[in-house]
């Protein structure tokens, strides 16, 4: 059994501040009284988890109490079912960077610690819990353990370090060796904007060998090639796998637009899918026109919408939500230039087009890929 041993960096911080000191600044050392109660979960309570970002269980005890006027920091820890919390499967830190005497644990992570104990995806276990309170380096544990039943979701337990989009249907053909890569979202979820050609086969695999594949199963993500998966549509689509919920999601999209704020929604342009997950528009021109506003003469703000074949529409905007600034600097490496996604919107999340861009033709890039570190746009004069 493998055992997960996790404490955020905000916790290990405050433990380094071990010592507290009286009004002569002489050391005193203190310890937190033990949790006495436990409130949620109730000792025995059963739990079904759910694969969704958004789910998660509160654990909820009775405050501790800590000498010389200190604020115990806390952690929920996690252990097999014979209780003993000196031999931990996971540890997480209350919310509030420790400081609150409750924390919301996602379904994901629960996923986690059941399967450190050993728990399969969809099946399900018994582990027991309970909260050990910190003054200063001193830890104390609670003096109450309960037991929590869990069924895990038909998550992977093993979550592979890298992922590869391989077969006849891809870009690249059937050569193993061009396999394309995914782009990681976090360390249990890939992701890829893709040309898919329907009736051809297509799956996963870990690493250009071929020794560790996987596959789709409807919206299930299963071990080994399983005869590949393939479309019912060419097009360009958005994968997105997630191993910690085994799910896939598959997207057919049909249009990607530049938005000018000012005439939203009218697009000022569509792009065109170019391959590797890059979008272009070459040669188009701006024209300046009279905003009557002193601080920008022309309207320049600009954004992204994607619209896929269900009728569903997405923003992309800055990764600074509130970006409100012109690019100081024409450099396709820099942040100002980086992409996520927001619900439709006409004002917010955008940025703003350098004046340089204005009354020249420019070839417009939208890059899907990690070619620069990230989903990212540029504009190249001609």
């Amino acid at each position: 059994m493998k055992s997960i041993l996790f404490k955020s960096c905000a916790l290990l911080s405050i433990l380094t501040l071990a010592a507290s000191c009286n009004d002569d600044m002489e050391y005193v050392d203190t310890e937190a009284t033990p949790v006495s109660k436990i409130y949620e979960p109730v000792d025995g309570k059963s739990v079904k988890l759910v694969a969704s970002n958004s789910a998660s269980l509160l654990f909820e005890w009775a405050p501790s109490q800590a000498g010389n006027g200190a604020q115990p920091q806390y952690e929920v820890v996690f252990t097999t079912a014979d209780g003993n919390l000196d031999n931990p499967l996971y540890r997480v830190t209350s919310d509030n960077v420790g400081s609150k005497p409750q924390a919301t644990i996602s379904h994901k992570t629960l996923s986690k610690i059941l399967a450190s104990a050993g728990v399969e995806g969809g099946e399900t276990g018994t582990i027991k819990w309970g909260v050990i309170a910190y003054a200063g380096a001193n830890g104390t544990k609670s003096a109450v353990v309960n037991t929590l039943t869990v069924t895990r979701f038909e998550g992977f337990a093993e979550i592979p370090t890298s992922l590869y989009l391989a077969g006849s249907g891809t870009e690249t053909g059937s050569d193993l060796s061009n396999a394309i890569a995914l782009n990681a979202i976090d360390s249990e979820s890939y992701e890829a904007f893709t040309r898919l050609t329907a009736g051809e086969k297509i799956y996963f695999t870990a690493d250009k060998d071929g020794m560790e594949t996987y596959s789709l199963r409807g919206t299930k993500i299963v071990e080994g090639e399983d005869g590949g998966t393939d479309v019912a549509e060419t097009g360009v689509y958005r994968l997105t796998l997630d191993f910690a919920t085994a799910s896939a999601t598959l997207k057919k999209i049909d249009h990607l637009y530049f938005i000018i704020s000012d005439k939203y929604p009218e697009p000022a342009f569509e792009f065109d899918y170019v391959g590797n997950g890059v979008y272009e528009k070459d040669s188009y021109t701006f024209e300046t026109y009279d905003t009557g506003w002193p601080w920008d003469p022309f309207e320049s703000r600009y954004k992204m919408l994607m619209e896929y074949s269900d009728g569903s529409k997405v923003m992309w905007g800055p990764v600074n939500a509130g970006e409100d600034g012109k690019p100081s600097s024409l450099d396709i490496n820099s942040g100002y230039f980086q992409m996520t996604e927001y619900p439709l919107s006409q004002w917010d999340q955008k940025w703003k087009l350098a004046n340089d861009w204005y009354k020249v033709p420019c070839v417009y890039n939208v890059y899907f890929n990690n070619q620069y570190g990230g989903y990212t746009h540029f504009v190249t004069a001609k």
